[in-house]
């Protein structure tokens, strides 16, 4: 991933945060016939490399990525928030005669590590409860895997195959206007903030602007 010096992620608690609020990954590895992607809800653990692992699962009837052999290279791009930015945000803009032009603001982080296949079920489960529990547990009425018939479950868990890379390096970036001038960050930020827009590009905008007032702070 091209990172200029000013927009490197290089705080591995950071990284970690942006896994751990935008999990939905995209699975990358080279096959024997290509690249293969695919779109997974990923779940990290462990604290520091060595010893970070990047958890998910996939249908066995997906054999792009059921055939791949053990200790294969794996890619896992996480998106963060990531907005538009317009020039006319920049207060310079007027003073440098116009000499500005739009750009998108983003976040994103890149695992690098080999991939392993995971068929035990007791693996598996223990995974699924902990997927359940981060996304479940913020509910009012949590959904629990405890409220499926065991035989349910049971005839599930077959149908899939479980997903682990050891990660081996994390490369990020955060390109949130740090190469403007104060000013225009300050043009940007309340702009967003500002941002008349409904759903998810509304929310997105803010978020970008968060982020940049966390990195100022």
């Amino acid at each position: 991933m091209y990172t200029p010096r000013a927009f490197e992620l290089t705080d591995l608690d950071a990284q970690k945060r942006i896994i751990d609020a935008y999990p939905l990954g995209t699975l990358v590895a080279q096959g024997s016939d290509g690249l293969r992607a695919t779109h997974l809800p990923f779940v990290l653990e462990g604290t520091a490399i060595p010893g970070l692992r990047l958890h998910a699962h996939i249908s066995r009837n997906n054999l792009e990525f059921a055939e791949l052999a053990a200790g294969s290279a794996a890619l896992a791009i996480f998106r963060g928030p990531h907005a538009y930015v317009s020039p006319s945000w920049y207060p310079s803009k007027a003073a440098n005669q116009g000499k500005a032009v739009p750009t998108w603001n983003y976040v994103s982080v890149h695992v690098h590590g080999t991939l392993r296949q995971i068929n035990d079920p007791t693996w598996l489960l223990r995974h699924l409860k902990a997927q359940t529990r981060k996304h479940e547990g913020q509910r009012p009425q949590p959904w629990s895997m405890d409220d499926a018939p065991s035989d349910y479950i049971d005839a599930m868990l077959k149908q899939i195959v479980g997903l682990e890379i050891t990660v081996e390096r994390i490369e990020a970036k955060a390109k949130l206007s740090q190469n403007r001038p104060a000013q225009d960050q300050e043009g940007v930020m309340r702009a967003l903030n500002e941002s008349s827009g409904v759903g998810l590009a509304s929310a997105l905008n803010h978020a970008v602007a968060e982020l940049m007032k966390t990195r100022q702070n």
